[in-house]
């Protein structure tokens, strides 16, 4: 039996989208670019051809995968309608599937940036376009969204070194999506408000 014969279980266009989408969120997440698409085609149980055929070549398929998280996460920022609650949502989103800030990290490190939809901030830069944003008000969002990156990387390893239990999680969650957003209100500044 070949390898084509053992790995083609899925056949259809939309199954072996489906197929590859998950092998290479889950790859992508893990290792970043550093996976050849026979590795993926292994993992999706899928025939490599059909994945030249029905989605295309490496960056096709990161485009897919970014382009399916996107959906779901610009669904949950859509309708918000101040910078503080675009805050909590994208914090949330992040928490949510950290997976996704891991692809775009990775792609980041890569020098891959290219890939990552433009659409990504779309409502939250929306929301930060005013007649006048300040320097310090473009510090805070870079904090901000630095924050919210940093603690889809590592929120769970600061949780555990901090000896915090896993039931407290959405607690402290809740506490830093708080935070974040008067951080972007300007709150807590240097007092001299």
């Amino acid at each position: 039996m070949s390898e084509v014969e053992a790995v083609g279980k899925v056949w259809g266009r939309d199954e072996v989208r489906r197929a590859v989408r998950l092998a290479a969120r889950k790859r992508i997440a893990e290792k970043g670019l550093s996976f050849s698409m026979r590795e993926l085609a292994a993992d999706a149980g899928v025939n490599l051809g059909l994945i030249h055929k029905h989605v295309g070549n490496k960056d096709d398929v990161v485009r897919a995968v970014l382009a399916r998280s996107h959906e779901k996460s610009a669904a949950i920022v859509e309708g918000v309608d101040s910078l503080p609650e675009a805050v909590r949502a994208l914090f949330m989103v992040g928490v949510a599937d950290p997976e996704y800030v891991r692809i775009v990290a990775w792609l980041n490190l890569h020098g891959r940036s290219d890939l990552i939809p433009n659409e990504d901030m779309d409502a939250f830069e929306a929301i930060t376009r005013t007649a006048h944003v300040s320097v310090d008000d473009r510090v805070r969002q870079m904090a901000v969204l630095a924050a919210i990156s940093g603690w889809s990387l590592f929120g769970s390893g600061i949780l555990q070194s901090s000896e915090i239990p896993d039931g407290d999680r959405e607690f402290y969650e809740a506490r830093i999506a708080d935070l974040l957003a008067a951080i972007i209100k300007g709150e807590n500044d240097h007092g001299d408000q």
